[in-house]
């Protein structure tokens, strides 16, 4: 099974839930250069492949090497850059769907799992039928969209891998000492879904006076508007 994996909470515990159920996994990590966390994304996820050696009994399944590839390497699908042109006049969807189905085209691939948790507008997109939603979504699969992150830490703690699932890593901008900052999306979406505790102090701090992130999210309920300013970003 293909699955995108970036050593977070909910790919890391997708990952696990494979394993527990003796699936032959195929990890697929794409490396971001301008993404501050690469590399502790890639530490975390170290360290995660070589501890589930020691749970034979409960992960029976294949871990395979992880397929590592460069965003930049990833060709672009014309026809993929328009659906998500497309979809952005009508809700805003990240970026990365984009140059995932891209990847995907690349590498033969119809059905890449994605760890996305509890997210209305991936819902809303996976949901909608026909173009230009199934030029990019329908490439994916997104098997844990109702299962929330207090869900996930109740069964690893039930199987005895939340130590394995802790070793996750979720932060896009990390401070310099290397602590979770607070202020990015995924830093304010573990303290929504209950993983506060994953943060140092100073970074919940941050997090209640974050002012960019709150900007950014009020454009993105106007999304024409915000169709317009990616255009522009972008020349398109």
């Amino acid at each position: 099974m293909n699955i995108l994996w970036t050593g977070g909470w909910d790919s890391t515990y997708r990952l696990l839930y494979l394993l527990s159920e003796g699936k032959c996994v195929r990890p697929h990590y794409i490396k971001d250069q301008a993404r501050l966390s690469t590399y502790f994304e890639l530490r975390a996820m170290e360290s995660i492949r070589r501890a589930t050696l020691d749970y034979p009994d409960i992960l029976r399944g294949t871990l395979l090497p992880t397929e590592v590839s460069e965003k930049s390497d990833i060709a672009s699908v014309p026809d993929i850059h328009a659906a998500y042109n497309e979809i952005l006049k009508q809700f805003y969807v990240g970026e990365q769907y984009m140059w995932l189905a891209d990847y995907c085209v690349g590498r033969g691939i119809d059905n890449m799992e994605i760890g996305v948790e509890n997210n209305p507008i991936v819902l809303e997109a996976v949901e909608s039928t026909g173009y230009p939603y199934s030029e990019i979504f329908g490439r994916f699969d997104f098997p844990i969209l109702s299962v929330s992150k207090l869900t996930m830490q109740t069964w690893a703690r039930e199987k005895s891998l939340l130590p394995l699932l802790e070793r996750s890593w979720f932060c896009h901008t990390p401070t310099r000492d290397g602590h979770p900052c607070g202020v990015c999306h995924p830093c304010e979406v573990s303290i929504k879904g209950g993983m506060g505790y994953r943060l140092p102090l100073k970074a919940r701090v941050r997090y209640y006076l974050r002012v960019l992130p709150r900007v950014k999210a009020l454009l993105k309920q106007f999304p024409r508007f915000y169709h317009t300013l990616y255009s522009f970003k972008h020349h398109r």
